[in-house]
């Protein structure tokens, strides 16, 4: 599958208009997501695959996947998270680099109000399934399901990103994305593994 490494420049991206219509297209396809539905569930090969691409994209480190089984131990991977430095600057720096681009692309508020637009849908719809994973599962409890929500939403944001600045399937912010709409919460990098729950 083919990757997008962090040190290499991105495709050449659309044009405002287009951009700010895919922004569009993914906020009306956000509610469509599965969150948090397959938590727990062992990991498919599919999703093993997503999980390694995403890993690869990002192109700084050598990291195991590793399924987490319960809300247990999510907790405590979320709670007492030692994150890999190296995994939460390649994240940032992949960031910062696609708004910069978005930014010269979109002028003036539009891009800033399509991203709000993302993270309000995001937001619906990910609460609303945090709020039915709750109701079946004692083990959630309320403080937990803020960090994954959180969690979500910023995936959502960081992939509508992705879309604005020529980003495509394979890149590492929508690889990530489709792990949280497939049901899944990629908690992050930690000594040396991508939990994924």
């Amino acid at each position: 599958m083919k990757t997008i490494p962090l040190n290499q420049p991105p495709p050449p991206p659309p044009g405002p208009e287009a951009a700010l219509a895919a922004i569009d297209r993914f906020r009306q396809l956000i509610s469509n997501g599965s969150w948090f539905a397959a938590v727990g569930a062992r990991l498919t090969a599919a999703e093993l695959g997503e999980a390694a691409s995403y890993l690869a994209a990002l192109a700084v480190g050598r990291w195991t996947i590793n399924p987490v089984a319960d809300w247990a131990e999510a907790k405590a991977l979320a709670k007492g998270a030692s994150w890999d430095p190296s995994w939460q600057d390649a994240e940032r720096e992949l960031h910062e680099r696609l708004f910069a681009q978005a930014r010269r692309l979109i002028v003036g508020v539009a891009l800033i109000d399509a991203l709000d637009r993302v993270t309000e849908a995001a937001s619906d719809a990910v609460n609303g399934a945090a709020a039915l994973v709750s109701a079946r599962s004692g083990a959630a409890d309320p403080a937990l399901l803020r960090v994954a929500t959180t969690a979500a939403t910023q995936a959502c944001y960081q992939a509508a990103l992705a879309l604005a600045t020529g980003g495509n399937a394979d890149h590492p912010f929508s690889t990530k994305h489709r792990l949280f709409a497939a049901g899944r919460w990629p908690l992050g990098v930690i000594h040396g593994q991508f939990h994924v729950f």
